[in-house]
């Protein structure tokens, strides 16, 4: 019996009863296979989509429930993944990935037919699975009140879950063996792959049965199955093993040659990346062999540049690899790396959404008739890279200034492939009248880029070499390419247009010679090894990455005028006011631009408005930093005090910080700058009141309740308290003005604690205490004997928390 049938009924119970509900279930519960095939069986629903977040295992899951129910695919059990289609009118339960959910819902927002979304493994938070549950939930509230979602994870904080849903939790027992854990400790981190092979020896040579290895991409595969079969042909390996490696991009009959079980007679070891980390069955695995990494996208909003990084993973993941070894019987998991670095992991990783390029969601949403504001997620992406991918899709043509779609953005989406590439292709079709064979061009040239083989910094030469001698990887996309888009392959590229073809799919990197290095049409900054091949004034660059993110892989030259003819709209003419501190005036210029290019630049003949000097000090102000006005301690406070209420009333005050406040200047400061004409008037400004409209006159008052600036002491003094970000509000008072005082006040309705510095009457510290009646009937004896020797003339009662405050000596008493 798996363990998700025993909590079934209450499972339905809640399904039928509510609109969405959250699963926990860990590996090996049945959650992918038993539980979407009984509730077809049951007819709870009439037609069921199941996301799977990876093809190989929405493949298998699909193949085997179809086997389970002695069927082929397509008639009651479904596949939609890119590429295949097994779908029939008899199909009651579909399993798709999640460019494909997004896509029906797009496309359908009611689901007509469709009484149940199951997104399973949801807790790979990957960026597309959340965006087809945000859309679902919109789906659900404006068409659908009678559709459910069902969100099942293995790792992620069930409770969280199900507060963020707003949905009732199931939690089902996984069905686990016990797993022994063998730590390898290294030397040198930097040298983590050489002991793979190793360490998978070993491994195999204590334990029984098969072994799987988890390795971050198909680079590192390679090395490791070559080290491994060298050890086969030597004999250290029995001829009874078999080494097969498994990651996303192989061919079906490939995967299925790992995936299928041994005889009894005989092992094996599969090479694998994170794809068989879950909802994926080999049968046979008692050991896994954890190198610990994982290979991520981290996006850069400075450059739009989307970099793979190899990472340690997070303990979640660990736990999940390891559970591949307990399936069948106990296992063991060989760990690279030591217990303690182990345990200092992080519990969780970053979601998808957090570090990845946007633009593809914010396109959805604009699609939907939605902004991401408005959309239910657990985290929601920065300002930044909200403001970056808006930037982008602006240079695509996807958007309009306002966020709108446009109609190319609609057909961009429907293309199912990158936003860039389907920019390129569709542009390039329609261009291929006025520059003959500039589709064809694109078509090779999104091949050479999905392919990755391009084997030369120079994209033009790299081109050229795929056509003379392609490699196989290219050749296999190339074929994919030209049967979509109905064209032939050719012996001859038009590589004059190269420019053109790469501005349609990189405007934002386009990019002039700057000093030494680059500054891209997007702004950030890049540079060239010194061995580069082309190193005009101007180029269009294709891939960047490096440790910081700006070393250029490969480009071409850039041919401006070409792609200034052809795409007059990425090019434009900029009235620009900037304050030079030099000569201590505004300047006033006409610059002609692509993107943040500045291709030229001559003065202007309009006089400057008020409203572009405020411009030209903000962006001044922007650039360096708030020594250029008077930030008083005041105004720091009142940052400061915004910042804690936001913290303890999120709903009631806005976010504010220095670095945000900075980073918006145009929004709160600008009007406060259009007479400013020196740097001694800008020295002059009066932040505080720009800083307080930022707040309504309720929120204002609110805050003066909660967190005010002073407190009234007894004796009638009002004190100035001093708030910092991190730790308890100060208040330096004299002791004698405190007398009388039994509990120590609190802010912000108690959540922020107040430390009360208590002073001599010379001003000096005495005590500081968050709990004044403790100190009155402790530590003040002390502090009584000593001040009554050292100032006479002043209070010193023997029951200070009930005595008469004062401000005076006790003659003036």
């Amino acid at each position: 019996m798996l363990p998700i049938q025993s909590v079934y009924h209450t499972l339905v119970n809640e399904l039928l009863h509510n609109e969405r509900v959250v699963l926990q279930a860990p590996p090996g519960a049945g959650k992918s296979t038993w539980l979407p095939l009984q509730l077809i069986k049951d007819n709870h629903f009439k037609r069921i989509v199941m996301l799977e977040p990876r093809r190989l295992a929405a493949r298998n899951i699909a193949n085997f429930l179809a086997e389970c129910l002695d069927e082929p695919l397509g008639q009651t059990i479904g596949l939609c993944i890119r590429g295949e289609r097994f779908v029939s009118k008899q199909t009651r339960l579909e399993i798709v990935t999640e460019g494909m959910l997004t896509r029906m819902l797009q496309d359908d927002p009611e689901l007509n037919n469709i009484d149940l979304v199951i997104f399973d493994e949801f807790h790979e938070r990957s960026i597309q699975a959340e965006t087809a549950l945000a859309l679902a939930f919109e789906a659900q509230m404006a068409y659908r009140d009678d559709l459910k979602l069902l969100v099942m994870s293995a790792t992620l904080d069930g409770e969280r879950l199900s507060t963020e849903f707003d949905a009732p939790l199931v939690h089902s027992e996984g069905r686990q063996f016990p797993i022994s854990e063998v730590y390898t400790p290294l030397t040198n981190e930097a040298d983590w792959l050489s002991h793979i092979a190793p360490l998978t020896l070993k491994a195999v040579a204590e334990q029984t049965g098969s072994a799987l290895v988890f390795l971050p991409g198909v680079k590192e595969i390679k090395a490791v199955e070559s080290a491994l079969l060298d050890a086969k042909k030597a004999g250290v390996i029995g001829q009874n093993t078999a080494i097969y490696a498994l990651f996303g991009k192989q061919d079906k009959s490939t995967q299925q040659a790992a995936l299928k079980p041994c005889d009894d007679e005989s092992r094996k070891i599969v090479l694998t990346t994170n794809v068989a980390e879950t909802s994926l069955t080999i049968d046979g695995i008692r050991i896994v062999v954890d190198s610990g990494k994982e290979k991520i996208t981290q996006y850069n909003v400075k450059n739009g540049i989307s970099q793979l990084l190899t990472v340690n993973i997070a303990k979640s993941s660990a736990v999940q690899r390891a559970g591949r070894a307990g399936r069948i019987e106990a296992g063991v998991v060989y760990r690279l790396g030591s217990k303690e670095l182990f345990e200092r992991r992080a519990s969780h990783s970053t979601p998808e959404i957090l570090r990845s390029d946007i633009s593809q969601l914010i396109l959805e949403c604009a699609n939907w008739g939605t902004t991401i504001d408005d959309l239910v997620l657990l985290d929601k992406p920065s300002v930044k890279q909200i403001d970056a991918a808006h930037e982008l899709l602006l240079m695509l043509e996807a958007i309009t200034p306002d966020g709108k779609i446009t109609a190319l953005g609609k057909k961009m989406l429907s293309y199912g492939t990158e936003l860039r590439f389907a920019h390129m292709l569709l542009k390039a079709e329609k261009l291929d009248t006025d520059y003959p064979g500039v589709y064809v061009l694109a078509a090779y040239l999104v091949a050479l880029f999905t392919s990755q083989s391009n084997r030369s910094n120079d994209i033009a030469v790299g081109l050229s070499l795929q056509l003379s001698k392609p490699q196989p990887s290219f050749t296999k996309e190339l074929k994919l390419w030209l049967k979509r888009l109905k064209l032939s392959a050719v012996k001859y590229l038009p590589l004059e247009y190269l420019s053109l073809v790469m501005a349609l799919a990189f405007p934002d990197r386009i990019a002039q010679k700057r000093g030494n290095g680059l500054r891209l049409a997007n702004g950030a900054g890049a540079s060239l090894p010194p061995d580069f091949p082309i190193y005009d004034d101007v180029l269009c660059i294709g891939d960047m990455g490096g440790a910081s993110g700006q070393h250029v892989f490969n480009a071409c030259k850039c041919d401006l005028t070409l792609i200034e003819s052809a795409l007059p709209y990425l090019f434009s003419s900029k009235d620009i006011a900037q304050f030079d501190e030099s000569t201590g005036r505004f300047i006033a210029e006409t610059h002609d631009c692509l993107g943040k290019l500045v291709l030229s630049r001559k003065p202007s003949n309009n006089p400057l408005s008020a409203d572009e000097k405020a411009a030209a000090w903000c962006k001044i102000i922007e650039r360096k930093g708030w020594q250029l006005v008077n930030l008083d301690d005041d105004a720091e406070q009142y940052i400061i005090r915004i910042s804690l209420a936001h913290q303890f009333f999120p709903n009631e005050f806005p976010a504010i910080s220095k670095s945000l406040l900075l980073d918006n200047l145009v929004s709160w400061l600008s009007p406060y700058l259009r007479e400013v004409n020196s740097l001694v008037a800008l020295k002059k400004i009066v932040i505080l009141p720009a800083i307080k409209n930022l707040l309504d006159w309720q929120q204002q008052s609110r805050l003066d309740e909660l967190l005010p600036e002073r407190l009234a002491v007894p004796t009638g003094s009002k004190l100035k308290i001093h708030y910092q970000v991190d730790g308890p509000a100060k208040l330096a008072v004299k002791m004698q003005e405190m007398y009388g005082v039994a509990t120590t006040p609190a802010l912000a309705d108690g959540n922020l604690a107040l430390a009360i510095e208590l002073l001599s009457p010379a001003m000096r510290p005495l005590q500081i205490t968050q709990d004044l009646a403790g100190f009155w009937s402790s530590s003040y004896r002390e502090v009584q004997k000593e001040m009554k020797g050292r100032y006479p003339k002043h209070f010193w009662p023997d029951d200070p928390a009930n005595a008469k405050s004062t401000n005076k000596v006790k003659s003036r008493m």
